[in-house]
């Protein structure tokens, strides 16, 4: 669920940008670990040249734990584990680099880069929440599990420190980032635990206090 969860922001993300830049040819974002590309020594060259999306933690929202497991179907009582919220630390990176030796032309992919960043920026400003039904472009519409997922996404500053860290556990070189707090509102599996007899009539006792 949560691959195809990051795919529809990609998807939607990647949508806008070519709407709003008709010069680009390929889909300009991809989903991929920025700690593996070619930028920081690894050799995922797919994420050369893009704005790479890299989930980077993910916490449980316990504030909303205190939902109840039991609910009743076809007049039967059923037991279920409620559903987890969970937080999803989203980086999208500009992994655009510039050539060694270019002269002037050498800032013009990293140029580019900060660019389409900016562009991020703007959409999720334009719309930051997302559901099955106002996401058309992903086959999430069609899978039954997700069609009451919520996604709420929210920019998420970092502190100096906080950077230095982040990129410090990437293993390289900072590069130009932004990040968000995705909130998916619930995310489940329908798996019944218990079930119980349907209650018909209630009998009462009363006991007589003789003097």
């Amino acid at each position: 669920m949560i691959r195809t969860i990051l795919q529809l922001l990609v998807n939607q993300l990647t949508s806008y940008i070519l709407q709003v830049n008709e010069d680009i040819e390929e889909p300009p974002v991809v989903l991929g670990n920025i700690g593996l590309s070619n930028a920081l020594g690894g050799s995922e060259s797919y994420m050369q040249d893009k704005i790479v999306l890299s989930l980077v933690n993910l916490i449980e929202e316990t504030t909303m734990k205190n939902s109840s497991p039991y609910r009743s179907a076809s007049f039967q009582p059923e037991v279920e584990n409620p559903p987890i919220f969970v937080n999803l630390f989203l980086l999208f990176t500009s992994n655009f680099t510039s050539p060694q030796g270019a002269g002037s032309s050498s800032q013009i992919p990293y140029n580019n880069g900060i660019t389409l960043l900016s562009t991020v920026i703007e959409f999720f400003q334009s719309q930051n929440i997302f559901t099955a039904q106002n996401s058309p472009a992903m086959d999430i519409i069609q899978n039954p599990s997700l069609q009451d997922i919520r996604i709420a996404v929210d920019l998420y500053p970092l502190t100096f420190e906080q950077v230095n860290h982040l990129w410090g556990s990437l293993g390289g070189k900072q590069m130009p980032f932004v990040m968000y707090k995705a909130r998916v509102l619930p995310l489940k599996r329908e798996k019944i635990t218990a079930r119980g007899g349907l209650i018909q009539d209630v009998q009462t006792k009363i006991n007589h206090i003789h003097e």
